[in-house]
C-alpha cells in the first residue's frame, strides 16, 4: 500500500508538471493522435537539427525526438497506431516553426522485432 507521503509527492509532481504539459500542448498543431503526441524535451532519446538541405528524417515507432528548426525546438513521441509510414513534419510542428517540405518516415521499433 502506498504511504500518504508518497501519494502527496506524486500529486505535487503532477500538479507542478501540468502547466508545462498544457503549455507544450497548446503550441502544437492539433495533430491526429494516431501520429503520436507532443512531450517534454527531457523525454527525448535524440535531437535532430532540421536545416535547409534536410528533406527527410527516419525514426522508429515509439521513439521520442526533439526537432530543432530555425532556432526553435519541439519534442514528439512517435507513438503511432501504424508500425510504419510517413508524415509531413509540418503536421506536428508548433505554430511558427517552418518545417515544410521535410518528411518523417517511421518504421517498426527494432526492440519489438523477433
Amino acid at each position: 500500500m502506498q504511504s500518504l507521503k508518497s501519494k502527496i509527492a506524486a500529486f505535487v509532481t503532477v500538479a507542478a508538471l501540468s502547466p508545462l504539459a498544457a503549455q507544450a500542448h497548446d503550441s502544437v498543431h492539433q495533430a491526429d493522435p494516431a501520429l503520436g503526441s507532443a512531450v517534454q524535451a527531457v523525454a527525448a532519446t535524440r535531437t535532430v537539427a532540421i536545416i535547409a538541405a534536410t528533406k527527410s528524417v527516419s525514426v522508429d515507432q515509439g521513439e521520442v525526438v526533439t526537432f530543432e528548426v530555425g532556432g526553435k525546438s519541439f519534442t514528439w513521441q512517435f507513438d503511432t497506431l501504424r508500425p510504419s509510414g510517413s508524415l509531413d513534419l509540418s503536421a506536428i510542428a508548433p505554430d511558427g516553426v517552418d518545417a515544410h517540405g521535410v518528411r518523417v518516415y517511421f518504421a517498426p521499433n527494432p526492440l519489438y522485432r523477433n
